[in-house]
C-alpha cells in the first residue's frame, strides 16, 4: 500500500471517528455499561422472583400450620383476659353485624374472631340469623346474611356485592301470597316469613333478617330478627348492628321483648368517634325485668348471674375499644373452669366498627375549596386542560382546585412553553451568558469522548503528514 493511500486511509478513519463523536465513542462505552446494567437488573429480578416464590410458599405453609394450630389451640390472635365478659368482635375490618343466636362448643379466647358470617373459621358450631354489612380491604362493600350456619356450612346464604340486591328463598312466596293477603285485608293481617334482604352499593351495605314478622289487628309480633349495616360519605363512616329474640308491640309502644341488643359506631375525618351499646334481657311494657339479676334489667354491662362454675350467665356483656363495640344481651356458659368453658350460648349479639374516611383530594371532596363557586368536575382547576366541559380531562385525584393562572396575551405563553420543553436554553454554567448547544439526544462528554477525539486527531495528523511527505518527495524529484 502506498504512502498516499495510507495517508488517505488515515484521514478517512479520522473523519469517521469525528463524525461518530460524541455518539459513536460514547455509544460503545454506553452499550457496555447498559449491557452490564441489564445483566444486573436481570439478576436482581431473578433473585426477587425466587424470593417471592419462596415467600409465597412459606406463607401458604404458614397459613396451613396456623389454621391447624388455631383449630387445636385457639391461640393465634390476642387472648382475652376474661372471655366470659369480653364478647368477641368478628373481624377487624369496618362492619356492622347483628346475630340472633350462636352456639359455640369450647369457645375460643381469641380476639377478634374470624369475620366469616357462617362461623366456620371462628369455630362457632351453630349460627342463627346473622346479618353483616362490611367494607373489604380493597375498599368495596359487601353484604351477607347467614340464615343458618351449621359447623361452618352456610345452609341458606344471601350475599351481595356493590350494585346487587338480593332476597331470601321465600321471597316469591312473600310477593305472590303474603303481600296480597296484607293488601286485601287492608293491612290488618300482614305476614312475612324468613326475610333476608341484602342491598349493597358503592357507599355501603344494608342487611335485614327476620325469621317471622306479623301484624295482626294492630298487634305487631317479631321473632328472631337482626340487622347489620355500614355506610360512608366524604366525612364520616357509620355502622350498626342489632338483634332481637322476640318482640310484641302495639301502636302505643313495646309490650314485651326478650333479648335485645344494639351497637352503633361512627368515625369522622375531624377525629370525632361515637359509639353506643344498649341491651336488655327481658322487658315488659318498656320496663326491664330484673331477671336473672338486677343489672340484667337496666342494661348494666357485664352483669353476672347464674350458677358460678356450673352454669354462669352474663347479661349485657360488653367490649368497647376506640371505634369498635360489641354487646351481647345474654350469654350462658356450661361447666366453666377458670376462663374456659365447655359451651357458650349467645342470644342477641350486636357489634360495630368504623374507620374515618381518608381525606379526599380537593377535586373529589364535594367542597368548593378555592371559593370560586365551582366544585370538583365543574371547576376548571380540576381539569388538566382547564376545560370543565371536557369530561376526559377531569382529574379527581388533583389536590389543588385552584384554577390555572392565565397566560399573558403578549406571546409569553409560547415562551413559557419553550422554556418547559427546552432545558438547554439556559446559559452554560460559568459561560458568558450565550445559549448552550441544543440537546440532540447525545449524552454529555465523558472520558470515552476524550479518548475518541485524541484518536481522531492522531489519525488526521498521521494522514496529513503522510500525504505531505508524498508531496515533498515529488518536489525534490
Amino acid at each position: 500500500m502506498t504512502r498516499k493511500t495510507l495517508g488517505a486511509f488515515a484521514l478517512l478513519m479520522g473523519s469517521l471517528v469525528i463524525v461518530a463523536l460524541p455518539g459513536g465513542a460514547l455509544g460503545s462505552s454506553d452499550e457496555l455499561r447498559e449491557a452490564r446494567e441489564a445483566l444486573e437488573r436481570t439478576a436482581q429480578q431473578l433473585q426477587a422472583g425466587l424470593e417471592s416464590t419462596v415467600g409465597k410458599t412459606g406463607d401458604a405453609t404458614g397459613k396451613v400450620v396456623n389454621k391447624t394450630k388455631q383449630a387445636t389451640t385457639g391461640k393465634q390472635r390476642a387472648t382475652a383476659t376474661d372471655p366470659p365478659t369480653q364478647p368477641p368482635l368478628h373481624g377487624d375490618n369496618p362492619h356492622g353485624q347483628g346475630t340472633v343466636g350462636v352456639v359455640d362448643v369450647d369457645p375460643s379466647a381469641e380476639r377478634p374472631l374470624a369475620a366469616d358470617p357462617d362461623g366456620g373459621d371462628s369455630g362457632e358450631e351453630v349460627v342463627v340469623g346473622r346479618a353483616r354489612g362490611e367494607k373489604n380491604a380493597d375498599g368495596t362493600y359487601h353484604g351477607h346474611i347467614t340464615v343458618l350456619g351449621l359447623f361452618g356450612n352456610d345452609v341458606i346464604p344471601v350475599d351481595t356485592a356493590p350494585g346487587e340486591s338480593k332476597s331470601g328463598p321465600l321471597q316469591p312466596l312473600q310477593e305472590s301470597v303474603l303481600d296480597p293477603l296484607c293488601t286485601n285485608t287492608n293491612q290488618q293481617v300482614c305476614l312475612s316469613a324468613l326475610t333476608a334482604n341484602s342491598v349493597t352499593t358503592e357507599n355501603g351495605s344494608t342487611n335485614d333478617f327476620a325469621l317471622a314478622r306479623a301484624s295482626l289487628l294492630g298487634l305487631g309480633i317479631g321473632a328472631a330478627d337482626s340487622q347489620g349495616a355500614i355506610a360512608q360519605d366524604t366525612q364520616c363512616q357509620s355502622a350498626g348492628g342489632a338483634a332481637n329474640a322476640a318482640t310484641v308491640s302495639t301502636s302505643g309502644g313495646t309490650v314485651a321483648e326478650v333479648a335485645r341488643s344494639t351497637s352503633t359506631s361512627k368515625s369522622c375525618r375531624d377525629g370525632t368517634v361515637q359509639v353506643q351499646n344498649t341491651s336488655s334481657v327481658i322487658g315488659l311494657g318498656g320496663t326491664g325485668v330484673p331477671l336473672p339479676a338486677a343489672g340484667c334489667a337496666n342494661g348494666t354491662p357485664d352483669t353476672q348471674a347464674g350458677l358460678p362454675g356450673l352454669l354462669p350467665i352474663i347479661c349485657n356483656a360488653e367490649e368497647i375499644a376506640g371505634a369498635a363495640a360489641v354487646r351481647e344481651a345474654l350469654s350462658v356458659f356450661a361447666l366453666q373452669v377458670g376462663t374456659n368453658s365447655l359451651l357458650k350460648e349467645t342470644t342477641a349479639a350486636s357489634e360495630s366498627l368504623t374507620v374515618a374516611p381518608e381525606a379526599a383530594a380537593q377535586c373529589s371532596d364535594g367542597i368548593d375549596n378555592d371559593g370560586d363557586g365551582l366544585i370538583d368536575a365543574a371547576d376548571p382547576g380540576c381539569h388538566t386542560d382547564g376545560d370543565p366541559n371536557n369530561p376526559a380531562s377531569y382529574d379527581p385525584n388533583d389536590d389543588d382546585e385552584t384554577n390555572p393562572a392565565p397566560r399573558d396575551e403578549g406571546g409569553t405563553a409560547g415562551e413559557d412553553e419553550a422554556e418547559e420543553r427546552d432545558d438547554d436554553s439556559e446559559p452554560a454554567a460559568g459561560g458568558g451568558g450565550g445559549p448552550a448547544a441544543v440537546d440532540s439526544g447525545a449524552l454529555p462528554f465523558t472520558g470515552a469522548d476524550i479518548i475518541g477525539i485524541a484518536m481522531a486527531g492522531l489519525l488526521v495528523l498521521a494522514g496529513g503528514l503522510l500525504m505531505r511527505r508524498r508531496e515533498e518527495v515529488r518536489t525534490v524529484r
